[in-house]
């Protein structure tokens, strides 16, 4: 925490007086209150099937604007009661945001979160829940971005990810991932990138890394409508000195209109603080999709896979009978209905599925099905 205020007090020295002047700090107060229907997997007794449970989440925040600033803090709670067996839960979500104009040119971006959660679905990686235990996972990544000239921008990243699963003899799992990348506007819809990325990988005492160069174009398509394509290869060397090579390749397409917001991405990458091991490959499909139906009324979808083996490849080709792969999935829908600015009526249907053989699943079945109605509450 010594270094997050280190660097908020950073940023509002370098704001100077007249921005400070102009500085606005608003706090906020929601509070969601839920009552689901979960086929609850991790019951302490073993059994089996669904129970009724009571989730209340109050979430306090803070945010920060000012000429050259943008920012958001939030903590929040989520208290979980299971009404059939009587246990109760709770989890901690944190995060922090910061968006500071250091210049005409150069713009400072930081964006940290961490979990502390007894339910590892709830994460927002897919593949660290390959466990019943409770778990810890945090994200931050911090970037400094130049408008060179008037077509091109250069930006240098930090990324740092951890997770640790409170299980005995479970070792703490790091990423440390420095990169540096240049996007060109060949057009006024065109724009080409480059960017070299390190990857350091730490699980317990075993460390790997891995070198990766990527060649990236960004198309708009229309005014709301964004495609990027982004790919190149990795060059992963493991605890025990051996290299191997792994393509990496992503394509994104993002839409934000008024009506209809639409995500899709689909991948295969080096990933690491799994919990479980030092790096793995991870193959990545999603689908989200948001429809307003009228200014009250909005319908949500979304869709995600992946798999996971074992770095660079091993596995990676074969669909079936594989020892070292773990896959999954999840699916759901919602609904909200907004009666005014305080509050919002919501509806939600869930289904998240992992399968797995061996020590990559842990011999955890983590299928579930939920069935939620929702009160989101905005006190302030």
């Amino acid at each position: 925490m010594g270094g997050v205020r280190k660097l908020l007090a950073a940023c509002m020295l370098l704001a100077g007086p007249s921005a400070m002047a102009a500085q606005v700090l608003d706090p906020s107060l929601r509070f969601t209150a839920e009552e689901r229907y979960d086929d609850d997997f991790r019951l302490a007794d073993g059994a089996t099937g669904g129970q009724f449970m009571t989730k209340l989440s109050p979430r306090l925040g803070l945010e920060l604007k000012d000429p050259r600033s943008t920012g958001e803090a939030f903590y929040a709670a989520d208290l979980l009661v299971r009404h059939g067996s009587g246990n109760a839960t709770l989890d901690h979500r944190g995060g922090l945001s910061l968006s500071h104009a250091l210049s005409r040119r150069l713009k400072l971006d930081f964006t940290g979160r961490i979990f502390r959660v007894t339910d590892p679905t709830s994460l927002p990686r897919e593949g660290v829940a390959r466990t019943l235990s409770p778990t810890l996972y945090g994200q931050a990544r911090v970037s400094v971005s130049n408008r060179a000239t008037q077509r091109l921008d250069v930006r240098a990243n930090y990324a740092f990810e951890g997770a640790k699963v409170y299980e005995e003899g479970r070792e703490p799992g790091f990423v440390h991932t420095p990169s540096l990348e240049a996007w060109y506007r060949s057009t006024r819809r065109l724009t080409l990138g480059l960017e070299y990325r390190y990857q350091g990988f730490i699980f317990g005492e075993k460390f790997s890394d891995a070198h990766g160069a990527s060649a990236a174009l960004r198309y708009r398509l229309t005014r709301p409508t964004t495609l990027t394509v982004r790919g190149g290869p990795v060059l992963y060397t493991s605890p025990e000195g051996e290299s191997g090579w792994l393509p990496r390749f992503s394509v994104e397409l993002a839409r934000e209109g008024e009506l209809l917001d639409l995500g899709v991405a689909v991948g295969h990458d080096l990933v690491g603080a799994s919990g479980f091991t030092n790096a793995l490959w991870a193959d990545y499909a999603s689908v989200v999709v948001g429809r307003r139906l009228s200014s009250r009324l909005t319908a949500n979808a979304a869709a995600s896979f992946f798999r996971n083996g074992r770095a660079p490849g091993e596995g990676a080709f074969r669909l079936y009978d594989s020892p070292y792969v773990s896959q999954g999935y999840a699916v759901g829908g919602s609904v909200d209905y907004r009666l005014n600015r305080y509050l919002t009526l919501q509806g939600a249907v869930d289904r998240i599925a992992q399968v797995g053989e061996g020590d990559a699943a842990a011999g955890v079945n983590l299928a579930r099905n939920v069935f939620a109605v929702r009160m989101l509450i905005s006190a302030w």
